[in-house]
């Protein structure tokens, strides 16, 4: 039934758009031949063939591109999560690069590595913003344009097919060994408010921060399954480029997001997780943080001591 409609309604769609463009058409002709007749049924029927023969056309190129575009991302190009092992010849740290969003199967990989090298003797760094007052969680919301809690992830999920990056299912593996090691919204707040001046963060005008939760709650509820799995699988293609192109990263960071707190977000986090490696002096350390943060990280570390150096790369795929 939800199909039958949607011809009816794509079937009126176009009916109505090929009255529209003829009429566009007969003006043009008319002005270029006054002898035209203009509401011509011969004409129509001439043009409304031409009109579906090109509209199915590009209908069929769009579908074959799009689908095509979706396989080769999902299927044959996937995006890889890069494993780390570096060393300094006296500590050694596995960076575990991790997608907040993702597959079970991928979680359950990290989970399986978090328990192999703890039970080798290494200790487990996560990452985990903590929490800040009130006020500023709700600076943070305004400053970064959307209403961010720890439904978040979890909600955007649903769009993919995936599942969300949870902390919980990380820790407690083995041994109590797991530190957060990370900051405070209160920290990123102070930080951002010194970047820039209280009276800039004041007259800025912000539009109100999106509720993630609601826009996506009401697009669902509008799709059909068959749609919602259409929707996944493109969707998820478009996951896997950004994953994995580091051009498209720094793309949507420069021209979609608020670029100054964006940074704060980044570089006081990577400034807090070396400096921790350096002064906790754990020898063996597996940690799990975003995979922009290691080529700060690891630049950090080796402006400490030349020593530092990638030992080898591993991969798990996290849409896979």
């Amino acid at each position: 039934v939800s199909g039958f409609s949607s011809l009816i309604n794509l079937s009126f769609t176009l009916f109505f758009y090929s009255l529209f463009t003829y009429l566009l058409y007969g003006i043009y002709k008319k002005f270029r031949d006054p002898s035209h007749r203009f509401f011509s049924l011969d004409n129509y029927n001439i043009f409304l063939n031409l009109f579906l023969y090109r509209i199915t056309t590009m209908i069929i190129v769009l579908i074959v591109i799009i689908w095509w575009f979706s396989y080769y991302q999902n299927e044959l190009s996937k995006a890889k999560m890069p494993i780390y092992t570096i060393t300094n010849g006296e500590q050694q740290i596995v960076f575990h690069a991790m997608s907040h969003i993702g597959s079970e199967n991928f979680y359950t990989q990290v989970k399986e590595n978090i328990k192999k090298y703890k039970e080798n003797g290494f200790v487990y760094y996560f990452e985990w913003v903590k929490p800040g007052s009130k006020e500023n969680h709700e600076a943070f919301d305004k400053a970064l344009g959307v209403t961010f809690n720890e439904k978040t992830y979890e909600n955007m999920s649903q769009l993919y097919g995936l599942v969300n990056q949870n902390n919980q299912d990380f820790l407690w593996l083995v041994n109590d060994l797991d530190f957060n090691v990370d900051i405070s919204i209160d920290e990123i707040m102070e930080k951002y408010s010194s970047i820039k001046s209280e009276a800039w963060i004041s007259n800025r005008t912000y539009n109100p921060p999106l509720d993630a939760w609601e826009l996506i709650e009401n697009e669902l509820k509008r799709l059909t399954p068959r749609e919602l799995t259409i929707l996944r699988y493109v969707n998820k293609a478009f996951i896997n480029i950004i994953v994995k192109s580091h051009k498209t990263q720094e793309t949507l960071q420069n021209n979609f997001s608020n670029k100054e707190l964006f940074k704060v977000i980044l570089d006081e986090r990577n400034k807090v997780i070396a400096d921790k490696i350096l002064t906790w002096e754990d020898k063996k350390i597996i940690m799990t943080y975003g995979l922009l943060h290691f080529e700060w990280i690891f630049n950090i570390l080796k402006q400490n001591s030349l020593k530092w150096r990638i030992e080898k790369i591993d991969y798990l795929y996290p849409l896979k």
